[in-house]
C-alpha cells in the first residue's frame, strides 16, 4: 500500500460490514493510548522475529537503539 493518510483527518479502517476489507499497513502517525516496550539484548534478531515471524513492519528506527514496529 502506498497511500498515506493524515490520521487526524481520515482513517484507513473501513466501516464495519459484511463486505469490509482490512486496509494495508498504515504508516500515518496517530496518538497511541497504549503500547508495548520489549527490551532485548539482540535488537537485530528481535526485529527479524517480529517482522518475518509475526508480520510486523518497521515504522522507524534509531539504529542500534530503538525500533518502532507496527502491525
Amino acid at each position: 500500500m502506498s497511500d498515506y493518510y493524515n490520521a487526524f483527518e481520515i482513517s484507513p479502517v473501513p466501516a464495519p460490514g459484511p463486505d469490509a476489507v482490512p486496509p494495508g499497513p498504515f504508516r500515518g502517525i496517530y496518538g497511541m493510548p497504549a503500547f508495548v516496550t520489549i527490551p532485548t539484548s539482540d535488537l537485530a534478531a528481535s526485529v527479524d522475529f517480529w517482522i518475518r515471524g509475526l508480520g510486523f513492519f518497521e515504522l522507524f528506527s534509531i539504529p542500534g537503539r530503538v525500533v518502532h514496529l507496527r502491525r
